[in-house]
């Protein structure tokens, strides 16, 4: 009879799956994955095993985007804690190429699981930065924040965090006044205008946020939330104490939060100015199909 609880614990020990592996997780770490490896029973009699290549939505240089990925299963046999390489092509341009480097070790559990250590990955792991995030700064801090995300992407929290934060602070002037573009655009902002002029006199940006008490136009909101508050959470973590992990995770939630904020500011922006023009063209029409304004 099979002792239930163990059998619970034991499988507990495989807590992601495949493809969230593959797509998630950072290089120079094992994991208990399941969902790994599946058996093929031949007409002889025989079997063996192959590694099953789940597809992957990852970013794609040549489609600027993210796309599906797809593979072919790998035959193992019956070999285990061998290397191998897990090749993915882009199914959308089929010129964008993913590699994995892998080690699986197989177990004989019903489930495919086995524990994967994931020794590195090309292109590297992780999304690119936006360049709409980088042309916030200047050279040298552009190539701090890159710095930052290749870091996150190592799973190097603290050194993540620090470059975020860096630069951050030291472009929060440069945050506001994109922010104050969209507002000026928008129209109907004078009170938050005021104040966020008022924020950039502040050094650190934390401080400079809590000097904001009017709400951010409906959309520059994240789910309905401030993104200025959620970078102030993020950034109001102690270095020095927390964890490497927590770390790790409020540079990542600084680097999505901000790509997100940029994103919708340039969006506002560009869509104003179209419909700007567009009002232009529409009145410019009206006035030569009406010269005497009847």
């Amino acid at each position: 009879m099979t002792d239930q609880p163990a059998a619970e614990a034991d499988q507990a020990k495989f807590e992601i799956s495949f493809r969230d592996f593959l797509e998630g997780v950072h290089p120079s770490v094992q994991r208990g994955v399941r969902d790994v490896w599946h058996t093929v029973r031949y007409a002889s009699g025989g079997t063996s095993r192959y590694i099953t290549v789940p597809p992957l939505r990852l970013h794609c240089d040549e489609c600027d985007g993210e796309h599906w990925f797809r593979g072919q299963d790998i035959q193992i046999g019956d070999r285990s804690g061998s290397s191998i390489y897990v090749n993915y092509t882009c199914s959308d341009c089929q010129k964008q190429r993913k590699i994995f480097s892998l080690v699986v070790t197989t177990s004989d559990d019903e489930y495919g699981a086995a524990f994967v250590y994931k020794f590195g990955e090309y292109p590297q792991f992780g999304v690119p930065v936006p360049n709409k995030v980088l042309r916030l700064f200047d050279g040298a801090d552009a190539e701090n924040f890159k710095k930052g995300r290749r870091c996150e992407s190592q799973g190097l929290g603290i050194g993540a965090f620090a470059y975020y934060r860096r630069v951050v602070e030291k472009h929060k002037d440069d945050i506001f006044n994109e922010i104050i573009k969209v507002c000026a655009t928008l129209g109907d902002c004078e009170d938050l205008i005021a104040e966020l002029e008022a924020a950039k006199k502040e050094k650190q940006f934390t401080t400079s946020v809590e000097k904001i008490k009017s709400g951010l136009p409906q959309g520059l909101l994240i789910n309905g939330h401030n993104p200025l508050l959620a970078l102030h959470g993020a950034l109001s973590l102690g270095l020095h104490s927390e964890t490497d992990e927590d770390c790790l995770q409020a540079a990542k939630d600084v680097r999505v939060v901000l790509a997100d904020l940029v994103e919708k500011m340039s969006t506002l922006k560009q869509d104003n100015a179209e419909l700007n023009s567009a009002v232009q063209r529409l009145l410019k029409r009206k006035a030569k199909a009406d010269p005497n304004g009847a």
